[in-house]
């Protein structure tokens, strides 16, 4: 009795440190979304010094998706050779960086850059964080990936609300690319001392307590959910990118409106530890097909259901559930889960890449389908369909093929 008091108080002493240091990178990957978010709330301001044109702006406020798409697998093969802890660091302190310099930028040329390398910064920092919540809590990584998709969304609330006070206060676009600039360089500073036995826990002793998992990231099960993931990402960011323009050009919504429905999408995303806590206890196929459904479902409502403020609210809440909070928290979840502990953090790159080169191309094909079949047609095509075909692929998975923890080796 003695002995298993003194091994499961240990436990508990061991786990709370994990638990703070834990939140301190949620705290710098709730900066990330801060200043991902910053910048397009400050556009039009921009747009006025600069003179940017409509089609110009819209490059500045999405260039960093071309930046986290080409430095998502090259992160997860520098994680291999540089550790954890370093790429989160010089991640942070790439796009805090690069946050702060855009205020001396002088035309549309270096401006582009710094937001290219804003997005380099976040994909460093994202793989990283991921492979860290994966490796840390092997028993419940799903439910740690969840929170850091929670702390993306918590710094996607926190941001644009600042940027907007600081923007008021200071008069000038400037102070809140500064502010948040600097404090992005302050997490830094305060990440720079985490121990690497907490950063880089995985490879050799948690694969120990693991069955499972592919050896290659081209195996069949990584393969296939790279496939959902592209696909995901030309549902979520098509969504995220045009539903508003959907619901005020086509809808005749006013502004106010659909910024209400879109926020709303945007306060699911709180839920992403239920889809984590999912993701740890469910069959892949029946986790990541039934979200993708369910996705498809709420997509076909929005698009062509009735012309209600009410509806549209309702059913916006519930894409962001089962996207945001759902297929984008199992997709990153099992894409680790589907290969072994020492190339975890190259299914992270290779979940990031994925996903944001969909998000680079999303709008353009959404905008060619509503020509061709109107904003109706194009969202069932697109958002709805895409998602089904999502769902069909899941069913393909094999889930003996996934890294499983001890505690489920017997089921």
């Amino acid at each position: 009795m003695t002995t298993s008091g003194l091994s499961t108080g240990h436990a508990r002493v061991a786990t709370r440190p994990a638990l703070a240091m834990f939140g301190l990178l949620l705290i710098a990957y709730s900066v990330n979304a801060m200043d991902r978010m910053v910048f397009p709330v400050l556009l039009t301001d921009v747009n006025a010094e600069y003179g940017f044109s409509l089609g110009q702006s819209g490059l500045q406020a999405t260039m960093f998706a071309l930046g986290m798409g080409i430095t998502g697998i090259p992160a997860g093969i520098a994680l291999a050779r540089f550790g954890r802890r370093t790429l989160i660091v010089v991640g942070t302190a790439a796009f805090s960086v690069a946050t702060v310099m855009t205020v001396a930028s002088v035309g549309f040329g270096d401006m582009l850059v710094w937001r290219v390398l804003s997005g380099v910064g976040e994909a460093l920092q994202l793989a990283a964080i991921i492979t860290v919540a994966a490796g840390a809590f092997p028993r419940h990584r799903g439910l740690a990936i969840g929170a850091v998709n929670m702390a993306f969304a918590t710094g996607s609330v926190i941001g644009p609300l600042a940027a907007a006070a600081l923007l008021q206060h200071y008069g000038s676009w400037r102070a809140p690319m500064i502010v948040f600039g600097v404090f992005g360089l302050a997490v830094t500073l305060a990440i720079l001392p985490l121990p690497r036995r907490f950063t880089e826990a995985s490879a050799t002793r948690t694969d120990l307590r693991h069955v499972g998992g592919a050896g290659s990231a081209l195996s069949w099960n990584p393969v296939l959910l790279g496939v959902v993931t592209v696909l995901f990402g030309l549902v979520d960011f098509a969504y995220i990118g045009l539903y508003a323009t959907f619901l005020r050009d086509h809808l005749g919504f006013g502004p106010g409106q659909a910024g209400l429905a879109v926020s709303l999408s945007g306060l699911a995303a709180f839920a992403s530890p239920l889809g984590g806590w999912l993701t740890d206890r469910l069959d892949p196929r029946l986790c990541l097909g039934l979200l993708n459904l369910l996705t498809a479902a709420s997509a076909a409502a929005l698009f062509a259901g009735p012309v209600s403020l009410a509806w549209q609210a309702t059913f916006s809440f519930c894409f962001g559930l089962f996207a945001s909070s759902g297929v984008y928290v199992v997709l990153a979840s099992l894409l680790v889960k589907s290969v072994r502990g020492d190339i975890a953090g190259l299914a992270s790159g290779i979940f990031i890449t994925c996903i944001y080169v969909a998000a680079g191309v999303s709008g353009y094909v959404f905008s060619r389908f509503v020509e061709a079949l109107g904003w109706v047609g194009a969202g069932l095509v697109q958002i709805a369909g895409f998602s089904v075909v999502g769902a069909l692929l899941a069913g393909l998975l094999r889930p003996t093929l996934f890294s499983t923890p001890p505690s489920q080796e017997r089921t």
